[in-house]
């Protein structure tokens, strides 16, 4: 191997550019070229064997991810005796030697990761500029995250980025239908200590990896063939009370493969979050009801629910002995008698009291993690190795919510009959008025045992192992992969039985209604029931191997093959108090069910096959110009179901399971990538891809059944005035879950796309490195796993009539309308921005001075939920999906090291968007000139500020060990005010998916190598 500067290489067919260094395969003779300045020093990686892993294309060579800049990938120093081999690149299937290529990519180095002040690969991630529209912890809180964390790429849904760990796929976990649905990697399963470096392309990459790349892929690359040890640990302290965190952990190595020609590593870390409540802050303590002004406005935000304790009476009346049609009345007997709702938490609205829900709920759930990983290589001879690792995690996260909200049926006769005659019957004679059903709800909320608490405890296993080799000319390699992830759902704290509640109310010892004897249903608690279990399970098999082809203009061509074969098997199990009323056969003999729990479930058993074929080549067209072409097919078969039922209910109103079957439709699709990269001149590199890409609906659209889904998040005027479902005034409604299990044109299709990135990198001058890409993606037939959002449905009630059951008996035992959330090919989705890394660095006399800007600048954002449907857009505002994309996402830093001191100043910026807007007799309400709140008014959104924050960071580095000090949000900036109801989590104020409630935190980090 030779190292040229502007001289010939050995090799006498290849030589060097002006200002170039040659980089020389002694084995294969193929050049690489790389771009450099005249004060730049060129390096190899050094790799000893074939890697395994996928890597990532170095976009630029730049480290990007939170402004702070690192040597360019490749700039390390070079030494005369290091083995420059080929590794593969992920994007591309072709091992070759590291260099910057046509793709746009993103990468983060121990360092970078270090000074980002990240405890945990969700946090890591979440705060780059190019995260757009991932599901934060906060989500967890009631908003459907379930324990998970998530990675979404340029404001495409979870589902649409690919993430790895080395390269290999994971088990996914199920996203909440208001977080886009489909499945996606639990990152918090992902031990952050044990990895080495991420890496993310932000291009689609299904012409490599088949389906879920459409939006890119993001590539934990773990660590390997190390020999030291090195230990840490961290301690995070906010300002202010609750939100602290810590972490420590431990990694070593034996063996160097080159000497020993073995290598075992070892890795260990655990880590801890306490909670933040929403009273920590002033910003969330208000909860669902304050004061605001807008436009030299004063009004009242009021989202409070008419889910209470002491709790609500409603019911439908007409004068006795009229033939009139009824109307509703709502009472509240404690209000009454006491002239208060007997809480702090709720207050009167009329004749009935409305709790102050959101005061009671978490802005960050607390949560513990352990995760381990074990990796061995056995170097076996000079062209083959044996390799293989288990990455172990068990995290736990407790999510703390408000306490049990749930209406119940009341009548004169079989459901709660003491009730009906001492409050309802009393007020109709009092009143001379009648109830033609003997019927009324109770809008009940167990507040005096606490708050909702779900401890989700993950549990995930990923072992693979494979071989890479040299024979006959080819490159080979040959892996299984398997992978699982436990999630249990266990009851901790506010859940109380019904069964329960219903004799202590039933003997008199409890009285919902005026709230006394509530301490005894603390004997009621369900604290330790399991109320779910989910297995995810991909098994995997995979096989490439590559050949050089011919010589052509700037070197040698190479071909790469492949195709692999996956099961994703995904099934769960519930507590037989969740499956309770489901009208299902799958029911419990018992009608016992969890007050404020999902109940009303099925059972979820599912799996599907799929394998993919791909073929790459690389074609060196000359010595400025290279292009890659390369092609996949996939084909999916359909989904297996365990639990089909019939559709129509038997003479017992009951839907019974039918034998296991196969439901939709098979996918299948051929996917392409072109991809160039030319150099015209020495500082200049530009680079351009087209491609298509392919995703198969994902197995939770298909299988399942239509199940009760809780409360919608709004409150909202009956939809249609009049009728028997109507609930007084402004109220929640039942909502509906479901698949599309139909095959044909009535089932899902597969969603197409089309992307295609333009861009490049200059360095116009000593140090200063600019990298601009700019990106595209369309999305025809866009699974909206959600359906028509809830807020769409209810504002135009007849357009989406058929989307609404009217009555629906609700399983609490009460009248009520219900909506339903049914997966649906949306039509076409539009994606474009841009994103640039700018990046300087200098020496002055007071340092090393580096400065660098990376961002996102979103030009457009746009989908329809139907075909041909109104099109829709999130950008820049809250749109009906109950999201937001932000136009411009944005980290700048700027650090100087002075000997072996280091000092980093990183602010972090988000644009302002529109926030939601209300109609008239939603939750806006006028101030009064005396400051009460007068009549409900309709409003077009507040405008919600830019958000800016600042970090600092030191570091001292003694040797062995080095002393890391941070202050993150030095100014303590809150959250900006926004009124959004729906999308996320629970909490009100501001939005827990798009800023960190915590405020100004101070952290110190201890590292010592040995």
């Amino acid at each position: 191997m030779q190292v040229c500067g502007i001289t010939k290489c050995s090799d006498p067919r290849n030589s060097c550019f002006k200002n170039e260094q040659c980089l020389v395969d002694a084995s294969t003779y193929q050049p690489v070229r790389r771009l450099i300045n005249s004060n730049s020093r060129i390096a190899m990686i050094k790799e000893t064997v074939l890697s395994r892993s996928l890597r990532l294309m170095f976009s630029g060579g730049v480290a990007v991810g939170f402004g702070l800049l690192a040597q360019p990938v490749l700039a390390q120093q070079a030494t005369t005796d290091t083995t420059i081999q080929r590794v593969e690149i992920t994007g591309s299937s072709i091992k070759r030697i590291a260099k910057e290529g046509a793709l746009p990519v993103q990468v983060l180095n121990q360092d970078e990761i270090k000074k980002s002040g990240a405890t945990s690969a969700s946090d890591l991630i979440q705060m780059l500029p190019s995260m757009q529209g991932f599901v934060p912890s906060s989500s967890s809180v009631n908003g459907g995250g379930g324990g998970a964390t998530t990675a979404a790429l340029h404001s495409l849904p979870s589902k649409y980025t690919l993430v790895l760990l080395d390269g290999q796929r994971m088990a996914p976990t199920a996203v909440g239908s208001g977080q886009g649905g489909g499945y996606a990697v639990n990152i918090e399963s992902i031990p952050l200590e044990a990895v080495e470096r991420v890496e993310i392309l932000t291009d689609g990459a299904s012409a490599l990896y088949g389906s879920d790349a459409i939006a890119g892929v993001v590539n934990f690359i773990l660590k390997k063939n190390n020999t030291k040890g090195e230990a840490f640990a961290t301690y995070n302290q906010p300002k202010k009370s609750g939100g602290r965190s810590s972490s420590m952990g431990i990694t070593k190595g034996w063996g160097d493969l080159d000497t020993d020609k073995f290598n075992v590593l070892f890795s260990y870390s655990h880590d801890e979050q306490q909670r933040l409540t929403a009273l920590q802050r002033d910003f969330s303590a208000k909860g669902a009801f304050f004061k605001f002004s807008s436009g030299g406005k004063d009004y009242f935000f009021d989202q409070r629910t008419g889910n209470t304790e002491p709790a609500n009476l409603t019911f439908n009346v007409r004068p006795i002995g009229s033939t009139v049609d009824t109307h509703g009345v709502a009472i509240n007997p404690y209000l009454a008698a006491n002239g208060n709702c007997g809480s702090a938490l709720a207050g009167a609205a009329g004749s009935q009291c409305r709790f102050n829900y959101a005061a009671t709920v978490e802005n960050i759930p607390g949560n513990r993690r352990d995760s381990g990983l074990l990796k061995g290589t056995l170097q076996l001879n000079e062209d083959t190795k044996l390799w293989g690792e288990l990455v172990l995690s068990s995290f736990a996260m407790t999510a703390q919510f408000a306490p049990s909200a749930q209406p119940m049926g009341v009548n004169s006769t079989t459901r709660f009959p003491g009730l009906y005659a001492k409050y309802v019957q009393p007020y109709l004679d009092a009143n001379g008025l009648e109830n033609p059903t003997q019927k009324a709800t109770l809008g009940y909320r167990s507040v005096l045992v606490g708050g909702r608490t779900d401890e989700f405890v993950t549990d995930a296993r990923h072992f693979a192992a494979g071989i890479d080799g040299a024979a006959a000319g080819w490159n080979y390699t040959a892996s299984l992969i398997l992978s699982s992830s436990k999630i249990k759902d266990n009851a901790a704290g506010g859940y109380t039985d019904f069964t329960q509640l219903s004799n202590l109310v039933a003997t008199g010892a409890y009285d919902p209604v005026m709230g006394t004897g509530a301490g005894l249903l603390k004997n009621a608690l369900l604290n330790g029931v399991n109320f779910s279990t989910t297995d995810s399970k991909l098994n995997t098999i995979h096989a490439g191997a590559q050949h050089d082809l011919m010589e052509l203009g700037g070197g040698t061509s190479i071909i790469s093959l492949g195709g692999d074969y996956s099961k994703t098997h995904y099934q769960t199990a519930y507590s037989p108090l969740i499956l309770s009323q489901s009208g299902f056969s799958t029911q419990p003999a018992s009608d016992d069910y969890p007050v404020g729990g999902n109940y009303g479930q099925v059972p979820f058993d599912a799996s599907r096959n799929n394998w993919g074929a791909y073929t790459e080549i690389l074609l060196p067209v000359t010595k400025t110009l290279e292009t890659t072409i390369s092609g996949r097919y996939d084909s999916y078969g359909k989904t297996h179901s365990n639990y089909i039922f019939a559709t129509v209910p038997d003479a017992n109103g009951i839907q019974q399971q039918l034998a296991s079957g196969d439901l939709g439709n098979t996918s299948k699709a051929g996917t392409y990538k072109i991809s160039a990269r030319w150099t015209p001149v020495d500082t200049v590199l530009v680079r351009a891809a087209y491609g298509t890409g392919f995703k198969a609906p994902n197995i939770n659209d298909i299988a399942g059944a239509n199940t009760f889904g809780g409360s919608t998040s709004g409150s909202y005027a009956c939809p249609f005035p009049g009728s028997t479902g109507c609930l007084v005034g402004n109220a929640q409604y039942d909502l509906l879950s479901g698949p599309n299990g139909a095959s044909g044109s009535a089932g899902l299709q597969p969603e197409k796309s089309k992307q295609w990135t333009f861009g490049g990198r200059i360095e116009p001058a000593k140090g200063l490195s600019l990298g601009l890409d700019l990106w595209n993606v369309q999305i025809r037939n866009q699974v909206l796993s959600a359906g028509t959002p809830e807020q769409v449905g209810f504002a135009n009630p007849q357009q989406y009539k058929y989307l609404f059951t009217n009555p629906y008996p609700d399983p609490a035992g009460y009248t009520t309308i219900a909506y339903l959330l049914a997966p649906i090919n949306g039509g076409v989705a539009n994606y474009r921005g841009v994103d640039w890394d700018f990046t300087y660095r200098a020496k002055s006399s007071i340092g090393d001075l580096r400065a660098a800007w990376n961002g996102t600048y979103m030009i457009k954002q746009n989908y329809t939920t139907e075909a041909g449907g109104t099109v829709n857009s999130d950008l820049g505002t809250f749109g009906p999906d109950n999201a937001v994309v932000f136009r411009v996402q944005t980290n700048l830093s700027l650090s100087l090291t002075n000997g072996k001191m280091t000092n980093t100043v990183t602010a972090h910026y988000k644009s302002g968007y529109h926030d939601q807007a209300y109609p008239v007799g939603t939750s806006i309400y006028a101030a009064n000139p005396d400051g009460t709140k007068g009549s409900s008014v309709a409003f077009d959104g507040l405008w919600t500020p830019s958000y800016t924050t600042f970090d600092w960071q030191g570091k001292y580095d003694f040797g062995k060990f080095s002393l890391t000090g941070g202050v993150k949000n030095i100014f303590d900036r809150n959250p900006p005010l926004t009124l959004q109801n729906a999308g996320g989590g629970n909490q009100l104020g501001y939005d827990g998916r798009y800023a960190d409630p915590i405020g100004r935190s101070f952290y110190l980090t201890g590292n010592v190598k040995f």
